[in-house]
């Protein structure tokens, strides 16, 4: 049973490059224009994997205390479990997915961006059809 860690309460928009040749259409997931689009509803596990042991120490990859009412790494573990779940039918490469990430790591200026990107692209899924 996969427990979700986040859901979004109002839709998400998010504008970046490498989606400007994109056009994509699910319940959950609308790409146009280079406007990515998440519905209000949607569920994510954030940055994973992550385990609570005892209900006392959280072991795997933190998403960062909260900055603005949310965890650091919010928008970009969104964005790219998305991306990710739906990697079969977008015409996105790991490497283009992954830049994604990169640059909304550097945006909220996540001090261990460079670890995150480096581990996604190492341990994340490689079945891209791109």
């Amino acid at each position: 049973m996969t427990h979700w860690k986040y859901q979004l309460t109002e839709s998400y928009h998010y504008k970046h490059k490498a989606l400007t040749a994109v056009d994509f259409d699910s319940d959950w997931l609308i790409i146009k224009n280079g406007l990515l689009t998440l519905n209000k509803g949607y569920t994510w596990d954030g940055c994973s994997p992550t385990f609570i042991l005892f209900g006392l120490i959280t072991l795997g990859t933190p998403d960062g205390v909260l900055r603005y009412g949310k965890p650091w790494t919010y928008h970009a573990s969104l964005v790219h479990d998305a991306l990710l779940q739906y990697r079969a039918s977008l015409p996105l490469s790991k490497h283009e997915i992954t830049g994604i990430f990169n640059d909304q790591l550097k945006e909220v200026r996540w001090p261990l961006r460079w670890l995150y990107v480096k581990a996604v692209s190492v341990f994340g899924p490689q079945d891209f059809i791109k």
